[in-house]
């Protein structure tokens, strides 16, 4: 029950009005919320093993990833620690990168850089 309330917030970015008051103020969407500093905090990291650990549900990871221009694969990556480079070469198409961000989603960092999204955490060790 305690990620409730997080889970309803993430699962929210599949509301267009949602998403753009997260990408316009983070804040002013977190208080509106009423998420817990904690919560403020892994969202804010994109601290994916942390929120899983917290019992976040994995498909509202992937909106929030779509929303912020990270892909699934780099999720992944991340959940086990790995580079995205490295996770890839653990897989059958070593080269495929997808998320379910939708057609007026963020740019897909991966679109900008070599293959590489914005930095993701994986520590996964500020949820105890």
């Amino acid at each position: 029950m305690r990620a409730y309330r997080l889970n309803k917030f993430l699962h929210g970015m599949t509301r267009p009005a949602h998403r753009a008051a997260f990408l316009a103020d983070e804040e002013a969407a977190f208080e509106a919320a009423a998420l817990t500093p904690k919560e403020r905090d892994m969202v804010r990291a994109r601290d994916w093993r942390s929120l899983i650990r917290y019992g976040v549900i994995f498909f509202m990871l992937e909106k929030l990833g779509a929303v912020v221009g990270v892909s699934n694969l780099h999720i992944y990556a991340a959940m086990r620690g790995q580079s995205l480079e490295d996770f890839q070469q653990t897989r059958n198409a070593p080269g495929a990168l997808y998320s379910v961000a939708g057609k007026d989603a963020a740019p897909q960092a991966w679109d900008h850089t070599s293959g590489n999204a914005a930095p993701l955490s994986t520590s996964g060790d500020n949820t105890q």
